[in-house]
Formats: structure tokens, C-alpha cells, sequence
């Protein structure tokens, strides 16, 4: 045989082995259920429907968030991707799953997982298989009261829209709160073991939301008792250099002679930042800080995402410089919870280790393709808005830090009355100054240690020292200032045009009198007396 006939044949069966060993390149890759599966390592895995509504999105969104603030890492994804990787987590919720297969209850029972089960209709068939000594009292289509107690003294109650579910009753280690439906009654929450169920699945319910929060931190709690308590933080929402200063200095000289701890949010200022209210403001800033009080920066009120994230870190380093060339340092950002959703919004704010979020009204914006909270990975301090029950503005939230905004377009009667309602929530209180915070800009740099502030690796000091203002200041004489000055002069014209017309006028009108009454008035008179 010759060489090239060896050579031949040796070529064909390496070609042989490589297409036993790998497949054909030149055809569809083999799929190995399970090894395509994109969902990450993560603590705990939130399961929805397969084809979730906007209100079921809502909801992921909410749980997603809450255990985020409970420093949980967190994968969500639909029954059909979670089916292969039960086994993979330590603690999985079911929300408001509907018509699973039989095969996902078994292998969701077979887990042997600590399980929360949050609405639906799968729970009977999940206890049932699991061999727990509960019954179950089904429901459809009704209107449920709710009660639940964060303690002896603070009971609220709300109704709530329930489609399909159960109720469920038996030797439960512990329940809380009361559900009632259609002279059906049960425990709001049910705990038999590991097991947790709750019949309720509307998260924008502040009750329902603020319940679920406390209720599934003492899930996840591994030890006996109650989870550790966090503080809250008190912070005076988006203040502007043109807020009312009388009520400003009011409600900070109230704050700190009653010695509590405080934040001011002030909103982003990119132009006109040397001009005397500028000054101002921040002279009554440098107050507050001399006097404990902490300041944050509000992020930019619109933020679209085709933004170009080097646009906006200048724009929050301009925002940022004006206030720090008058002595006052925004410790952290505060931004709305859809920031966590998008790598856009998470690129900004990565310049800041403390992270305040607020809620705010709108459609769900977590993005399921995600299938992770990425922001957990971030490593910020992160306080979550607080939920607010009632007009009081009562918050509950002790199991992890929370942000109660204050309102400051509110008279100083309503603040100081919510002020009160804080003091006596139970929950303490914690000062910014407390916790190391760092904030990177363009060209500046300033982090906080032990309660001082350093800036450019420079100390910096917090005195209250009154500004010297400049009365004969040098406005900006841009375009609309010539306008104006135009209009002054023409007003100026105007007053003297008035002032002459008006003497004019008024001359006429006496030597018209003159002339109608010598004319006929005497002229009467004389007839008389003739």
C-alpha cells in the first residue's frame, strides 16, 4: 500500500473519531436538557408562570426587590427553565403558579427544599404529595379581608382581590395574620416546617407587601426568634434651592434638637451654580451637616436608556461640584427601583456605595431575560424605601434598612406630626454618618471614615461658618439677560407714557366740566333769575 494511501485512510478515520467525539459542525448542535439552561448559582430561585401577565411581572418585580434589601442573591425564571435545576437552590417561592404538570409538583416535593408557596392553585396538590396533615377549602373569583399585626399595638387591615386558591388549616408551627373569605377564615401566612404558604399574590397592596417582607425575612431566618433589627433613615425628599428655607430650617432645628438623625436628598443643580440662592441653600446645608445632618444627591428625574453613560457621570459630576465648592458633600444617590432592572442605570450608579431607592408609579420593569439580580453583585449599601400604611406615614419595616421620605412641600404641622409617628414606629433610627460612604465623579473623589469627610484624600471640616455674599454679584449677561434689561427699559418708557396720558386726561376732563357747566349751567341760572 502506498503512502498516500495511508495518508488517506488515516485522515478519514481522525475525521471518524472527531465526529464521534464532538458531532457534525455543519448540522444543529445536540441539546442536553439542563446544560443550556442560562440560570446562575444563587441563593434562591423565584418561579412564575410560563407566560406571566403584567400583574404576575409586578409582583416577580416586588419579590425580586424585597430580597435584594434582605441581602439575598436571587434567580427567577418560568416553570420550564426551573424544572431541571431545583436541586440547585436553597429556597424556592412559587408565585401564583397556575396549571403546573403533575411532573413539576413531584419534582418540586422530591426536592426536599425550603418551599413558599405564594397563591396559584398548585399548593393542595403540592401538600398532599409532601403527606402534610393540612386540609385545604378552595376559593374562586372572591373579596378577601385581611388583617395582619406587626405588634401588640400595630394592627392594620386592607381587602384584597383573590382569583383561585385555597385556604389551608392544620398543626402549623406558627401562622400570622388572618385571612377571611366568604365566612372562611385561615392564617394569612402558614408555616408547617420548611413549608410557607400564603394565599395572597398583590404586592402593590402597601399591607400585603409590607407583610410579605416581614414574613419571608423570618422564612430565611436559620435561627430561633426574630431576624435582626435594622434601622431606618429619616430623609427630607428632593429639596430644591428654591424650597421654602423657613420651613427648611424649622424642620432641621426640630431634628436636631430632638436629636434625631437625618438626610436632606437635593436635587441635581448643572447651571447657575455660583449665583447667590445657590449660596444659600448651601449655607443652610452646611447647617445641617455641622449639626449631624447628611446630604444625598437625587438622581436625574428623566434618564433614557439610548443615554450615553459618560453624558450622564458629567452630568452628575457637574450636579455634584456644585455643591461641594460651598463645603457640602452628597454622601450617596438616590433613584427609583427600576435602576436595579437595566445595566445602563447599574453602570451609573456604580460611582456610589450607598444606594437609596424610592418607588414610583408605572409599569414592571425587571427584565425576566435577565434571570438574576445583578445590583446584589454590586456590593452597595442599599436602603430600600419604606412602606408607608397609612397618612401617617407609618412604616413597619424592621428587617432590613429602609428610606421614610419626608415630604417637604408639607406644611410644618404635617412633618412634625409624621416626625412623631416615627418616634414612636419602634424601629431606630440611624445616622449616615455612621457607615462609610464613597462617591467617584470625573475628577473628584470623596469617601467618609468615622463619621469625617474626606475630599481628594483631603479632611475636610463640617463647621457651620456664615458666607460672605457678594451684593454687587455679576449675573449671567447671556441672551435672556440683554431680553430682560430690553423689557426693563421698555417698562420704564411705558410708566412715563401712562403717567402723562393720565394727567392729560384727567386736565381735559376738569376744563370739559368748566365748559359744560359755564355753558349751560349758568347759562340756566341766569334764565331763572330774569
Amino acid at each position: 500500500m502506498s503512502c498516500s494511501m495511508m495518508y488517506k485512510k488515516l485522515c478519514l478515520l481522525c475525521c471518524i473519531i472527531l465526529f464521534a467525539a464532538i458531532g457534525n459542525p455543519f448540522t444543529e448542535p445536540r441539546v442536553v436538557r439542563g446544560e443550556e439552561n442560562p440560570l446562575k448559582p444563587a441563593e434562591m430561585l423565584i418561579i412564575y408562570n410560563n407566560n406571566p401577565t403584567k400583574e404576575e411581572l409586578s409582583g416577580v418585580q416586588s419579590i425580586v426587590e424585597v430580597l435584594t434589601y434582605l441581602q439575598h442573591s436571587v434567580v427567577f425564571a418560568s416553570v420550564d427553565e426551573c424544572l431541571p435545576v431545583l436541586n440547585n437552590y436553597d429556597s424556592i417561592i412559587c408565585y401564583n403558579l397556575t396549571g403546573v404538570t403533575n411532573s413539576f409538583i413531584n419534582a418540586l416535593a422530591d426536592s426536599d427544599k425550603a418551599v413558599f408557596v405564594a397563591g396559584g392553585d398548585m399548593v393542595k396538590a403540592y401538600v398532599d404529595k409532601k403527606g402534610y396533615p393540612i386540609t385545604s377549602t378552595e376559593f374562586r373569583d372572591v373579596t378577601a379581608s385581611v388583617t395582619y399585626e406587626f405588634s401588640e399595638k400595630r394592627k392594620f387591615n386592607t381587602l384584597t382581590n383573590l382569583d383561585r386558591g385555597y385556604l389551608l388549616k392544620g398543626n402549623f408551627r406558627y401562622t400570622a395574620g388572618m385571612i377571611s373569605v366568604a365566612g372562611e377564615s385561615s392564617g394569612l401566612y402558614s408555616v408547617y416546617g420548611s413549608f410557607l404558604y400564603t394565599p395572597v399574590t398583590d404586592f402593590n397592596d402597601s399591607l400585603l407587601l409590607a407583610s410579605f417582607t416581614d414574613e419571608v425575612a423570618q422564612w430565611l431566618w436559620p435561627y430561633n426568634g426574630k431576624p435582626h433589627t435594622y434601622a431606618q433613615y429619616i430623609v427630607l425628599n428632593e429639596v430644591y434651592p428654591y424650597t421654602n428655607a423657613n420651613t427648611l430650617m424649622k424642620v432641621i432645628e426640630y431634628l436636631t434638637d430632638n436629636k434625631l438623625p437625618f438626610i436632606i436628598s437635593v436635587m441635581p443643580v448643572y447651571q447657575n451654580g455660583q449665583y447667590p440662592a445657590m449660596e444659600r441653600f448651601c449655607e443652610i446645608l452646611r447647617y445641617a451637616q455641622a449639626g449631624g445632618g447628611a446630604v444625598i444627591m437625587h438622581a436625574p428625574i428623566t434618564l433614557r436608556e439610548d443615554k450615553n453613560v459618560d453624558l450622564i457621570w458629567q452630568y452628575l459630576t457637574t450636579a455634584t461640584e456644585a455643591y461641594t465648592n460651598y463645603g457640602v458633600y452628597p454622601l450617596g444617590i438616590q433613584v427609583p427601583e427600576r435602576f436595579m432592572f437595566t445595566e445602563t442605570s447599574r453602570e451609573i450608579i456604580r460611582r456610589y456605595s450607598t444606594i437609596f431607592w424610592y418607588k414610583e408609579e408605572g409599569e414592571a420593569s425587571v427584565d425576566l431575560s435577565e434571570h438574576f439580580n445583578s445590583i446584589y453583585s454590586d456590593g452597595h449599601n442599599m436602603i430600600g424605601s419604606s412602606i408607608y400604611l397609612d397618612d401617617l406615614l407609618s412604616n413597619q419595616i424592621m428587617v432590613h434598612s429602609t428610606a421614610t421620605y419626608i415630604d417637604m412641600n408639607e406644611s410644618f404641622d404635617m412633618i412634625k406630626e409624621q416626625l412623631e409617628e416615627k418616634k414612636t414606629s419602634g424601629i431606630p433610627f440611624k445616622n449616615l454618618w455612621e457607615i462609610d460612604n464613597s462617591v467617584y465623579a470625573n475628577n473628584l473623589y470623596l469617601h467618609t471614615s468615622g463619621g469625617q469627610v474626606y475630599f481628594n484624600n483631603e479632611k475636610k471640616s463640617l463647621d457651620y461658618i456664615p458666607f460672605a455674599y457678594d451684593k454687587n454679584f455679576d449675573y449671567n449677561k447671556g441672551l435672556f439677560h440683554w431680553i430682560a434689561m430690553d423689557l426693563a427699559g421698555l417698562n420704564e418708557i411705558l410708566v412715563v407714557v401712562v403717567i402723562i396720558s393720565s394727567v392729560l386726561f384727567t386736565f381735559f376732563i376738569i376744563r370739559a366740566r368748566q365748559f359744560n357747566r359755564k355753558k349751560f349751567l349758568y347759562t340756566k341760572e341766569r334764565e331763572q333769575k330774569k
